[in-house]
């Protein structure tokens, strides 16, 4: 599995995301749009984090790859979904982070120079983990 640069949000406020609650208060209300109401913050849509950790042990595949970028306020979520398989019951489970320096949120779709190189070494390494064997 690869997640580059995942949406993942949740009720509590991580690190990378601020203190201000009115980012909070703007996510609820964009995911609540998305969602069309039905689903509160931390379902587990928004927020896997908020499956019991028995739930991970259910997922469909041995290796997963999460993609973040160093501004991205959802940089952290990111950073905690590569850490909570391995504190579960998802049994050998291969977790890895790869991290862009300097940029934000799917920098990769910008078409500036700057970003085109980042996006290969990106893509490179999510090439090389799905060629893997595991």
């Amino acid at each position: 599995m690869v997640l580059p640069h995942p949406y993942f949000r949740g009720k509590e406020l991580v690190p990378s995301e601020g203190t201000d609650p009115n980012f909070l208060r703007r996510e609820e209300r964009t995911w609540g749009f998305v969602s069309g109401g039905r689903y509160g913050m931390d379902h587990p849509f928004i927020n896997p984090l908020a499956l019991p950790a028995a739930e991970w042990a259910k997922l469909g595949c041995r290796r997963a790859l999460v993609t973040v970028a160093e501004l991205d306020a959802m940089r952290d979520r990111g950073r905690r979904y590569v850490e909570a398989p391995r504190g579960s019951a998802w049994a050998g489970v291969e977790a890895a982070l790869y991290e862009t320096e300097g940029e934000r949120h799917v920098y990769f779709i910008d078409k500036s120079a700057g970003a085109g190189e980042k996006a290969k070494r990106e893509m490179a390494a999510v090439v090389s983990f799905i060629e893997q064997q595991g």
